[in-house]
C-alpha cells in the first residue's frame, strides 16, 4: 500500500486499478472511506475507463467492428506503474498494450493523479491520445464512503448540501441502463435531499448539469462532513446497494450508460468524450473531509 500524509490526513492507494484505499482524518479519528468489504461491495473508489456504466451486451463497434467490456471498462483491474511521487502527491500511468488493444482499440497513456492538501485529496485524470487517430472515451470516479460517520448516527440521519437550489431531476434507468425517462424527485428547486434507502430502489440517482458541482454529505446530529467537488465534470451519480449497506458513493461522471436498445458506435455513444492525436485531457475532482 502507498501512503501520503501530512498534519491532518492519511491517504493510501494501491498500484491495482490506481485506487484509492483509504482516507483518514487524525483529529476526527474517523475513516471516510469504504473498506471494500465484500459483503456489500469489493472496491473502495475505482477508476471508470474507458467506459462508464453498462454497455448493451457489454458490447460496443468501432467502425462496425465489435467491441466487448465489462460495466466502467477494464483500468480499474489493471496495475498502473508509479510514475512521480513527493511527500505530498503521488501520479499512476497505464498505457495501452496488446491485452487492451483486443477490448478497445486505441492507444492511450491514462494518468492518475492524488494530492493532499489540508483536508483535502485532489485526483485529477489526464487521458492522452498516443493514437494517429481520434480517440473516443469515457471516465468516471466511484468513490465510496462510510455511512454513517459514527456509530450513534444512522444512514437515514444525512442529508445531501448541493451547495444551491438545484432541480434534482435524476436519468432514469431501466436495469443497467438509460430508459430515456426523466424524474424530478422533490418536485421543486431545493439545496437539501435527505438521506433514505428508499431513494435507490431503481439504483443510481443521476443528475446532469448541476449548477455548483459540489455535494457535501451532512448530519444535523454529528459535526462530520465529506464534500466532494467536481467543476468541469458533466454528470454526477449517487449510489448505494441494498438497505443496510453502510456507505454512499458519490461518482463524478464524463460519461454514462447506454440507453436501453441496441449497441453503437463508440464514437455514438452518449456523454462520449473524443481526443485527437496527441492532445491531452485533464480534469480534477476533490474530497473534503471534517
Amino acid at each position: 500500500m502507498i501512503k501520503l500524509e501530512n498534519e491532518l490526513i492519511i491517504v493510501e492507494m494501491k498500484e491495482d486499478g490506481a485506487e484509492l484505499t483509504r482516507i483518514f482524518h487524525k483529529d476526527t479519528g474517523l475513516e471516510y472511506l469504504w473498506n471494500a468489504d465484500s459483503k456489500f461491495w469489493g472496491r473502495h473508489s475505482p477508476v471508470l475507463f474507458p467506459t462508464v456504466g453498462r454497455l448493451v451486451e457489454d458490447t460496443y463497434f468501432v467502425q462496425g467492428n465489435p467491441y466487448h467490456l465489462g460495466q466502467h471498462g477494464f483500468a480499474r483491474d489493471r496495475k498502473f506503474k508509479v510514475v512521480e511521487q513527493t511527500e505530498n502527491m503521488i501520479r499512476f500511468e497505464l498505457d495501452a498494450d496488446e491485452e487492451s488493444l483486443k477490448i478497445y482499440p486505441y492507444l492511450f497513456k491514462l494518468t492518475i493523479g492524488y494530492k493532499i492538501e489540508k483536508n483535502t485529496v485532489a485526483i485529477s485524470y489526464e487521458v492522452e491520445n498516443t493514437d494517429e487517430k481520434r480517440i473516443y472515451f469515457s471516465i468516471g470516479a466511484h468513490p465510496a464512503f462510510n455511512l454513517p460517520f459514527t456509530n450513534d448516527t444512522k444512514f437515514e440521519d444525512y442529508y445531501l448540501d448541493f451547495g444551491t437550489q438545484e432541480n434534482l431531476e435524476t436519468l432514469c434507468l431501466e436495469g443497467p441502463y438509460r430508459s430515456g425517462e426523466i424524474k424530478d424527485i422533490t418536485g421543486k428547486p431545493t439545496q437539501i435531499l435527505p438521506l433514505s434507502y428508499d431513494l435507490f430502489k431503481n439504483d443510481a440517482l443521476i443528475f446532469e448539469a448541476l449548477h455548483k458541482k459540489e455535494i457535501t454529505i451532512k448530519s444535523d446530529k454529528t459535526p462530520h462532513f465529506v464534500k466532494v467537488s467536481f467543476p468541469e465534470f458533466p454528470f454526477v451519480g449517487i449510489w448505494t446497494a441494498k438497505a443496510g449497506t453502510p456507505f454512499l458513493c458519490i461518482e463524478p461522471w464524463y460519461g454514462i450508460a447506454d440507453g436501453v436498445g441496441k449497441s453503437v458506435e463508440l464514437r455514438d455513444k452518449a456523454g462520449i468524450e473524443h481526443l485527437e492525436p496527441e492532445a491531452v485531457f485533464a480534469s480534477e475532482y476533490q474530497v473534503t473531509i471534517g
